[in-house]
């Protein structure tokens, strides 16, 4: 009979990697929208706008209003990452309260959860009722802003334009996020409009960083690491303006965890980790690009 890993054992890990999740959340999590999906693929539907019709008279026919229904497609994909552990290391792994590999399992889906938000945010959607019809990020209404000459102040005041010519970002429920990598943060460091006294009442910086501007909440991510989340080609980064309207993540499952002996191995159990999700732009108008020199 196969070994069987303590099942307490696999509780308090899955408690801990919990737990690291909540110390380090996804950092788009607070900025998208979220729906349970169940299947393989999930119908995002959204509609349109529509404007009032005014009567003359009294006892007027029905007239109907048209308005369009949005249906996008979200794909589920699967992510798994597996640790090797030495049968001599399980107890102290798995029940150690500062167990690296908590941590480690827990950082990877998050980041992951970032990955999938911003690949498909410039991303052609598939739309339709049999989700037929491919539509491209600037068929879908997206705007693209060329900074690479350099981040300025002027350049968010663009994004921001863009957004309220649209009516985003104009109700209080709404917020508007700017994804963006340490050189574009270090560039709007030294914009006088965003830091000095002169022109802000507000203390923008804190720590040495921007938290808000023009309008935006300011999300971080590192450029310089391997295989960064913001995509880079040719020089140029593709950074992210969004509504929080903009984006719906599909979570099949959040993460699932299990901790198994390896027969085939000398001593040696595994914990495996796998999450389920997709995600899917709502609507190209809720997007901005914003290109800059990596």
């Amino acid at each position: 009979m196969p070994a069987q890993i303590d099942a307490a054992l696999v509780t308090q890990f899955s408690a801990e990697v919990h737990q690291a999740a909540q110390q380090s959340k996804a950092r788009l999590r607070g900025a998208t929208m979220t729906k349970l999906m169940s299947g393989e693929v999930f119908a995002y539907d959204g509609l349109g706008t529509a404007e009032m019709q005014e009567l003359a008279g009294r006892v007027n026919p029905v007239t109907f209003s048209d308005i369009d229904h949005k249906r996008r497609k979200i794909t589920r994909r699967r992510f798994v990452l597996t640790l090797p552990v030495d049968s001599a290391d399980v107890r102290g792994v798995l029940i150690s309260p500062k167990s690296e590999y908590a941590g480690a399992v827990a950082r990877a889906a998050e980041r992951m959860y970032d990955r999938v938000v911003l690949e498909a945010a410039f991303a052609s959607v598939y739309t339709g009722r049999e989700f037929a019809t491919t539509v491209s990020f600037a068929t879908d209404g997206g705007q693209t802003v060329t900074a690479t000459a350099g981040v300025t102040y002027e350049k968010l005041l663009e994004l921001g334009q863009n957004f309220i010519d649209r009516e985003i970002g104009l109700e209080g429920s709404e917020k508007l996020v700017l994804c963006l990598s340490g050189d574009e943060h270090t560039a709007l460091l030294k914009e006088l409009e965003l830091t000095s006294g002169d022109y802000t009442r507000q203390s923008v910086v804190d720590g040495g960083r921007i938290a808000k501007a023009a309008g935006f909440e300011l999300i971080i991510f590192g450029g310089a690491v391997n295989n960064p989340l913001l995509s880079v080609s040719g020089g140029v980064r593709s950074n992210v303006a969004m509504s929080t309207r903009g984006m719906c993540v599909g979570m099949s499952k959040d993460i699932t965890l299990k901790v198994s002996e390896r027969e085939d191995l000398v001593e040696t159990s595994q914990v495996q980790a796998i999450l389920d999700m997709g995600a899917t732009r709502t609507e190209g108008v809720l997007v901005q690009k914003m290109t800059s020199t990596d």
